[in-house]
């Protein structure tokens, strides 16, 4: 199959245009020059995910040892491939099992309910500044057994971490994040030490008490894997300002909502299809491979749109359309094969007792364009803040 690359043009910045341009590519395109490789249809998406032994995820990254992102190198389950992948998701998911995240619910439910107390009465709330961000940052770091003063610490690098996808933030946003990693990895190391000195209950002391084949996790393993829960976790707070903006601009599946609270679980699932929060993600080729047809030489850059994938017309009926009561929608925003997010339980029952209280408390909620940030689409769709406006039902 011949490659074109002549009517290539590059993905606009702006939300709208993006979602047109995601719709006419083709499966698998070759940009010019040094643009790589985009793959955009669904099943061929897929496959890339699935074949870690021909695109790489490891070499796609580079962190020197004197960079304050180091932290990240060390424990990061999405930078590595097989063996040490494999090896140490079987350490974590040894600790983070399903049966486990579900037996949080509780904690979750008095977390939701802490922050949604603080809004209600206010006609108008920052939504990701006073629910969504700190519930998940809270559950996550309660999860992990970190007390209240680095639950702080990590909410403002939350914050700042999403600031860099925000075009319309002020400052030196990179420096901000930079330097709140420097501190949060001095705070992890002690934070790994005391644990392992004196473990309790939380997930910290059962990654350090995780063990195969004799192999246990390193402090420095550790910390990485907790800084990537913290920060990979604050992908439910996107997804709870995804749905809310989704949600406001269809009310009719608000009312359909109200009326019928079991579609719940199916309303996210759309939410996260219609408005993918990972836009796309990058590999490497590390032998020549083919995909839909094209060969891809090794030593490439594929882009992987997750979001397009999302919206396949060969995989999804009207797939432009958001349809909550959709009978399948096997979508591919957790990703796919071994990358696969290993917190989607928990996100999901994160999302559902958010949204399920916000509903039971309002009569009403808009959302306000003009008090809405939107993220660069090319990095996710989601937006850094988004003011609302609700009409709260009276306490009984």
């Amino acid at each position: 199959m011949s490659v074109t690359t002549s009517t290539w043009t590059p993905p606009p910045a702006d939300e709208a245009a993006l979602t047109d341009w995601l719709r006419v590519r083709d499966p698998v395109t070759r940009a010019p020059g040094a643009g790589g490789w985009h793959v955009f249809g669904y099943p061929e998406v897929k496959e890339v995910l699935a074949d870690h032994g021909s695109f790489s995820n490891a070499v796609v990254r580079s962190v020197p040892e004197d960079s304050p992102m180091r932290l990240y190198r060390t424990g990061n389950l999405t930078w590595m491939d097989p063996p040490r992948h494999r090896n140490l998701r079987g350490l974590v998911s040894q600790a983070f099992t399903p049966r486990w995240a579900a037996e949080l619910e509780p904690m979750i439910r008095e977390t939701v309910e802490t922050f949604l107390a603080g809004l209600r009465g206010r006609d108008e709330v920052a939504f990701v500044r006073d629910f969504a961000s700190p519930v998940v940052a809270t559950v996550i770091a309660r999860m992990l057994g970190v007390p209240e003063k680095g639950q702080r610490l990590f909410q403002e690098w939350s914050r700042s971490l999403l600031a860099l996808a925000d075009p319309s933030a002020e400052g030196n946003g990179l420096q901000k994040v930079l330097s709140l990693t420097q501190v949060a990895e001095a705070y992890l190391h002690q934070f790994v030490a005391k644990r392992r000195a004196a473990p309790t209950d939380d997930l910290t002391s059962k990654l350090i008490a995780a063990e195969i084949d004799g192999e246990c996790l390193g402090d420095d393993e550790t910390a990485g894997l907790i800084a990537l829960l913290m920060s990979t976790g604050q992908a439910a707070t996107i997804t709870l300002v995804n749905a809310m903006i989704v949600l406001g601009r269809h009310p009719e599946a608000v009312a359909t909502l109200r009326a019928r609270p079991d579609l719940l679980d199916s309303a996210i699932g759309e939410v996260m299809r219609y408005r993918s929060e990972t836009t796309r993600v990058e590999r490497r080729t590390v032998r020549d491979t083919v995909i839909g047809g094209h060969v891809i030489p090794a030593g490439e850059s594929v882009s992987v749109w997750i979001a397009a994938a999302n919206r396949d017309p060969r995989v999804f009926s009207d797939p432009h359309i958001f349809d909550i009561e959709r009978t399948t929608s096997p979508h591919i925003a957790f990703g796919h094969g071994i990358h696969y997010c290993l917190g989607a339980p928990l996100a999901r029952l994160e999302i559902r007792i958010a949204l399920r209280a916000l509903l039971d408390s309002t009569l009403d909620f808009t959302v306000d364009p003009a008090g809405t940030r939107l993220l660069d689409p090319r990095l996710m769709f989601g937006a850094s803040e988004a003011t609302i406006r609700f009409a709260w039902k009276e306490m009984q």
